[in-house]
């Protein structure tokens, strides 16, 4: 495996002097899965967002292949940074009257050409990613009138038909149930594998983070801990999840 996703000394937050962090160290690996997690509160989705490069660290940097996310002059152009990484929120509202195919399609943009057009290769991973989270049935339907579930698969196919290297996800399972839960980590598992991405997916469920996760992320108390999701348990970093 290689890096594909590097932060160094990073603080992450949205005021100077107000981190939700220590500064830490972090290396996103090609082909593994980590699992972010921490109570309600301790930052997640901020970190998310900046692993993105959508929100400016308070300080460190945040690269990808090398490159600054932040940096428009020396790192990547939005366009290029749009080909690296995707970020799947569930709090997206819905896209009046948009159809499911449409809403798919939105992945292949940063690939379209000045008339945004699709090519071949672009329908082609626009049906794979549909096939792959099982939308193909209701491709004609508007996304506004899924139910919370579906949507959720609608969500991750048009992160998948991006075609990026990192894919960070924000509580994707959040509106699933546990069959579809489970079906969902093990796509991931597989798009890591087999495409060589480095995926990032915050949850609340300890048990998916220990049977899907390469490695744990978590975020207690200002301070960011990563444990192999093996060894977690072990050293101590899942026990803020401890009811007692």
């Amino acid at each position: 495996m290689s890096a594909l996703l590097q932060a160094k000394d990073l603080q992450f937050g949205y005021a100077v002097g107000m981190p939700f962090s220590q500064a830490f160290d972090f290396a996103l690996e090609s082909g593994e899965v980590v699992a972010l997690m921490g109570e309600n509160g301790c930052g997640k989705s901020t970190l998310l967002k900046t692993f993105a490069g959508m929100l400016r660290p308070i300080a460190g940097s945040v690269a990808i292949e090398g490159r600054d996310v932040h940096d428009r002059d020396l790192g990547y152009t939005m366009q290029e940074l749009s080909k690296k990484v995707a970020l799947m929120r569930m709090n997206m509202v819905p896209p009046d009257r948009m159809t499911v195919r449409e809403f798919v399609s939105l992945g292949r943009t940063p690939y379209a050409g000045i008339f945004d057009g699709r090519s071949a290769e672009d329908e082609k991973a626009i049906d794979a990613s549909m096939n792959l989270l099982d939308v193909q049935g209701y491709a004609a339907r508007p996304v506004s009138e899924l139910s919370d579930g579906e949507r959720t698969r609608v969500y991750l196919a048009e992160a998948i038909a991006q075609s990026v290297d990192v894919l960070l996800l924000d509580e994707p399972n959040a509106f699933l149930d546990i069959p579809r839960s489970h079906a969902l980590f093990r796509t991931l598992r597989a798009l890591a594998a087999q495409r060589g991405m480095g995926i990032m997916v915050s949850t609340h469920s300890v048990e998916y983070a220990l049977k899907y996760a390469d490695r744990i992320m978590v975020i207690n108390g200002g301070v960011v801990k990563v444990a192999a999701a093996s060894n977690a348990e072990a050293e101590g970093i899942l026990d803020w999840a401890r009811a007692d």
